[in-house]
């Protein structure tokens, strides 16, 4: 199907392409008869304006593109969709479009359904970049075509790039610390893919405290990428191992452990613990309510967006690093 012009619309209604600019463009000075005459046709012909030329007097778009690494496919979970929620409120305020892109830290693409696409052809002001990987090729393209943007996460290979973080290795460290002051000693750590900068660092901090105190049969797991990954690695686990706890990583794949406990007949926070990361809304209102690890989400994305703002504004500045201090949100589940 041949795609419908602005010269197509202005030969419909027998009137100048810069007519049906000015109607495009919302110009209060154009005839409501006229204004009436153009939009049914540019409805009825599907004509579609690029809304990023008619920014191009200012040579800015509006619109921010958010990366998210499709290694769990499709479907983000809670904390992802929390997290765009927030951004896509703070974008809106700006009067801003925000635009989602499922890419990969190993491989990505410059298609017209990719946010890259978007990258390479100056059509965004910016992006946010989530779930980064050591060596992140991505940050090189972005910086490679002059882009601004803030990674949500930390950026370990690169000293001048801009992020915001929880400082998830004090996490790891903290939910280990936590348990123990609740009695616990016998509790194994479940985590997402070993390559993501966040589980390295959780794990870096998990592992130092059961170190300081001697707990030398408290192990890791890795790759426990979804609630049903969680729910059969925790039976698998339990049925082979004397614990009374565990530490996840993701308050969605406690969910997971919590209906294997349940099956195998344990009753979560009397006779076996259950601590996790995030304080995503959901862990308020599981049975029994989830001990977590806050994010502060709002705070967070807020002050991600406005490192990224700050750089649209002033290419010159100079990246900020944020961390964020973990807090544990206590509940029943220990």
């Amino acid at each position: 199907m041949k795609k419908v012009t602005i010269k197509d619309v202005a030969k419909q209604c027998n009137t100048s392409v810069r007519t049906v600019s000015r109607v495009v463009n919302k110009d209060p000075n154009v005839k409501k008869e006229t204004r009436e005459k153009v939009q049914k046709a540019i409805d009825e012909m599907g004509f579609q304006a690029n809304a990023i030329a008619r920014s191009l007097k200012d040579k800015k778009t509006n619109q921010i593109v958010a990366f998210v690494d499709r290694h769990q496919g499709l479907y983000w979970g809670a904390f992802h969709n929390e997290v765009l929620q927030e951004l896509h409120k703070l974008a809106k305020d700006q009067s801003m479009r925000m635009v989602i892109s499922s890419s990969s830290a190993d491989s990505f693409e410059e298609d017209e359904n990719d946010g890259f696409y978007l990258v390479k052809h100056s059509l965004c002001d910016g992006a946010v970049m989530f779930d980064t990987k050591p060596g992140d090729q991505r940050i090189d393209y972005l910086k490679k075509h002059n882009v601004p943007f803030v990674i949500v996460g930390k950026d370990s290979a690169n000293y001048d790039t801009p992020f915001v973080d929880l400082d998830n290795k004090y996490a790891g460290y903290l939910g280990a610390k936590h348990m123990y002051d609740k009695g616990y000693r016998k509790f194994d750590f479940l985590l997402g893919d070993s390559a993501f900068n966040v589980n390295q660092d959780r794990l870096e901090g998990f592992n130092q405290f059961c170190e300081e105190k001697g707990l030398e049969e408290n192990a890791t797991h890795f790759d426990v990428s979804s609630m049903e990954t969680a729910y059969h690695l925790t039976k698998e686990i339990v049925k082979n191992k004397e614990l009374d706890g565990l530490f996840v990583s993701g308050d969605e794949r406690a969910l997971g452990v919590y209906r294997a406990l349940n099956e195998l007949g344990y009753t979560i926070g009397k006779n076996f613990g259950v601590m996790s990361i995030d304080n995503v809304r959901m862990s308020e209102y599981i049975y029994p309510p989830l001990t977590t690890i806050d994010q502060s989400i709002p705070d967070f994305i807020e002050q991600a967006f406005d490192i990224l703002m700050d750089q649209i504004k002033d290419k010159k500045t100079v990246a900020k690093r944020i961390f964020i201090t973990p807090e544990v949100v206590e509940r029943e589940s220990l």
